[in-house]
């Protein structure tokens, strides 16, 4: 939508300042699937006669069942709703936050109840997953022609009474809480979600291990097998750390920024270690080219410190085990003055925002890596940058 009205670059830049935060767009897997949960229990809180309706026409009991109309819900305001809707839904959304969304989510589903667009008789004789198919054709077509001006629209949106933003920080903790869950007890029960090519590395290599305060030389050796075989005949220098260089942005990339190749530790408050090999100069940040896209290539790897064995595992990039590695995601690095993402594509393996003092990890399919902490959220007690050098020739 940004692009109708801006140059490539000034809408990247804009939305990489809405992503500066979580107050406006939400930024991880879990997240997305526990902001579908919100928006049903908003509509049970605020809407009950339509709650009602929804369960009604679909047949179904379980609230687990009727979210899954739910999984997408953002994609009726950015990809059904006419454009004029949008700018107008959007203008508000910039001032008001993720909120706005959440409320005009609830007046949608309002307007599919009062309008000609819901026929009950098609649900008869019908069973639940066609039930729930019919209720998502009739949501889009309601919302493609969408019945009401936009004024009326966001009317019913901001009339919504009481709808806090802390009983909706409420619901989305909750929420993420409970999918976390879910998703854990996946992985301990299926084989099909272990990582690409995990492997807890030992070896050696033809330099003296790095010095870092926050791992010891073994598992500095251990890293350093990790690297390409052009990349181990000389020992990483330290390029920067958060202890003695601060946490800001700009003191950072003066530091790194022209490095070759980079590896990166994170020390969280929490005790977890891990961090990521990036194969290319962070100063590509600055090109034309790369301010809307990633950049970087297929050696670049996340890893993390197993608190089990205290050895590092690390998640190399999907392609290399690929018979298409050209389909495969390869979102490695991407970067502004004033944050950095390694690793995306339905979440991001790290994203640091601000300052180097707060940060967020997902799964992320560019590496197929699992969060790489306990929690999502994690806080920077310390984070070095060490400089990878190509053997000279």
């Amino acid at each position: 939508m940004l692009l109708h009205y801006l140059k490539e670059e000034d809408a990247f830049a804009c939305v990489m300042h809405l992503l500066r935060g979580s107050d406006y767009l939400q930024q991880s897997t879990v997240s997305v699937l526990a902001s579908g949960r919100t928006l049903l229990a908003l509509i049970k809180k605020h809407k009950s006669v339509v709650y009602h309706v929804l369960k009604k026409c679909a047949g179904i009991a379980d609230d687990k069942d009727l979210v899954k109309l739910f999984m997408k819900w953002q994609n009726w305001i950015f990809e059904y709703l006419p454009l004029s809707h949008v700018v107008r839904v959007v203008d508000c959304f910039l001032f008001e936050g993720h909120k706005l969304l959440l409320r005009v989510g609830v007046a949608l589903v309002y307007i599919w109840s009062k309008s000609k667009t819901r026929q009950d008789a098609a649900f008869l004789e019908k069973s639940p997953e066609e039930r729930l198919a019919i209720l998502s054709s009739q949501f889009i077509e309601t919302f493609r022609t969408c019945p009401v001006s936009v004024q009326t629209l966001l009317d019913v949106a901001v009339g919504i009474r009481n709808l806090k933003g802390a009983t909706v920080a409420k619901y989305q903790k909750a929420f993420e809480d409970i999918v976390r869950e879910e998703e854990a007890s996946k992985i301990n029960g299926s084989d099909s979600a272990t990582p690409v090519s995990p492997s807890k590395i030992s070896g050696y290599v033809y330099a003296k291990p790095f010095r870092s305060c926050i791992i010891d030389s073994i598992n500095a050796n251990a890293l350093m097998c990790s690297f390409p075989g052009r990349l181990q005949f000389d020992t990483p220098q330290l390029l920067f750390r958060t202890s003695s260089g601060g946490i800001s942005f700009t003191n950072f990339w003066a530091k790194i920024e022209h490095a070759e190749q980079t590896l990166i530790i994170i020390l969280t408050s929490k005790k977890d270690v891990f961090g990521a090999f990036c194969s290319a100069p962070w100063s590509e940040r600055k090109y034309r080219h790369s301010k809307s896209r990633y950049f970087g290539t297929g050696e670049s790897f996340v890893w993390r410190l197993d608190r089990n064995t205290n050895t590092p595992v690390v998640y190399q990039w999907v392609g290399q085990n690929s018979e298409h590695p050209d389909q495969c995601p390869q979102y490695f690095m991407t970067a502004d003055d004033r944050s950095l993402i390694i690793g995306g594509g339905n979440g991001d393996a790290i994203s640091i925002r601000d300052e180097l003092c707060k940060g967020l990890t997902s799964y992320c399919s560019t590496f197929n890596s699992p969060a790489l902490t306990d929690e999502r959220d994690f806080t920077i007690s310390e984070l070095e940058v060490f400089s990878v050098q190509s053997s000279p020739a």
